[in-house]
């Protein structure tokens, strides 16, 4: 059995496009992560803190 598949390759300008939109893709996600993340902590962090001015 052969196969009849036509290949197409990708020049370079192409190859640095997907990858720098891949990158762009990622530092938007990660950021968006570690910004909710952070919001999290700091919140446990002052509720932990306004527990132990109450409690005192």
């Amino acid at each position: 059995m052969k196969k009849d598949s036509k290949q197409k390759y990708l020049n370079r300008d192409e190859v640095n496009e997907m990858i720098e939109s891949a990158i762009r893709r990622h530092n938007r996600r990660s950021t968006i992560i570690s910004s909710v993340l952070g919001w999290i902590l700091i919140g446990g962090y002052s509720f932990g803190l306004f527990q132990a001015v109450h409690n005192v």
